[in-house]
């Protein structure tokens, strides 16, 4: 299960990667953290809050990529239902709510200004009724604009100033003392939270290819981005169809994988997003990560139905 663990190739990829990005947006770090400590003390923690709320339902983590525009009709339904939990990210906030589906959490966890772009097109009434979990190294004019009800969380660091800082403008740290994990990036930040601060045990994932269908496609499903013209390798799909990667897709691929597979055996993770990488890998007989499903979201609602009647699954695949 643990099929990374010895990867040392890996493991320092994953060290340059955070020291990249350490040293790009450190001084971006340090001034959020003391600008949102204002912020943070008429608010809270996320962890204390909302520990244990979505124990006994499913969670629905939706990620930004275009196949999340094959599923709008589904989602808009399924939001009805009580035991389903809408989670949505700051980058796909404007798709949601343009298409009349309204997530019950939303995320934003970066620091870098340009987050900001994602809601300048939103209308900020209608975020109300939508939580917000921020991280405090979160960009804060974003966090400023928020409606609705808003809680932090707050992300390992190795940074010694920002570790010290964290201690004394917000300590007790998650109202536990203890750091949550980074994960590389906020849709990877927000399965965790589910997880381990919802308690909810089973996570439908969609709108998360971790690649492109094509060289020409988007990397987001309502937007071009800068992100669109780095460079692309072939990879296996979840059809064993040639489609084409980032670096930093593949990162974030691999960091998601390796957090559910040391969860795998207390909870159930399908993958709902018809399309792309997630889950795919050749380490194993049949391809692909045994403790990741891999099934069409109307079906992966039937399962989840099931294993929340009868705390098993309906059929293996």
């Amino acid at each position: 299960m643990d099929y990374l663990a010895q990867n040392e190739d890996f493991k320092n990829f994953l060290d340059a990667v955070s020291d990249t990005t350490g040293e790009k947006f450190k001084q971006q770090w340090r001034d959020n953290l003391r600008e949102n400590v204002e912020l943070f003390r008429k608010t809270g923690w996320a962890t204390e809050k909302f520990q244990d709320t979505g124990v006994g339902k499913t969670a629905i983590l939706m990620g930004a990529s275009p196949a999340l525009s094959k599923h709008v009709d589904t989602l808009r339904e399924i939001q009805k239902d009580p035991d389903f939990i809408l989670c949505g990210l700051s980058c796909n906030l404007e798709f949601l709510l343009n298409n009349g589906i309204q997530p019950k959490y939303c995320i934003t966890v970066d620091a870098d200004p340009s987050q900001g772009e994602f809601w300048e097109g939103i209308d900020m009434d209608k975020t109300k009724d939508i939580t917000l979990i921020a991280s405090t190294f979160a960009y804060p004019p974003m966090l400023k604009k928020w409606k609705g009800p808003l809680y932090f969380i707050a992300l390992m660091t190795s940074d010694k100033y920002l570790r010290r800082k964290h201690r004394k403008w917000y300590s007790p740290l998650n109202g536990i003392g203890a750091e949550f994990f980074s994960l590389m990036g906020q849709f990877n930040v927000m399965a965790a939270f589910i997880f381990l601060c919802l308690g909810s045990k089973v996570i439908l994932f969609i709108g998360n290819e971790m690649s492109f269908k094509d060289k020409e496609a988007k990397y987001y499903v309502d937007r071009s981005d800068p992100r669109d013209s780095e460079p692309r390798h072939p990879q296996g799909d979840i059809y064993g169809n040639i489609v084409y990667t980032t670096t930093g897709l593949m990162a974030l691929k691999l960091s998601l994988e390796y957090f559910l597979g040391l969860i795998g055996k207390a909870g159930w993770f399908i993958n709902c997003s018809e399309a792309g990488i997630f889950g795919i890998t050749k380490r194993y007989p049949g391809g692909q990560v045994p403790w990741i499903k891999q099934m069409t979201f109307k079906n992966g609602i039937a399962q989840a139905r099931h294993i929340m009647r009868t705390g098993q699954p309906l059929y293996a695949s």
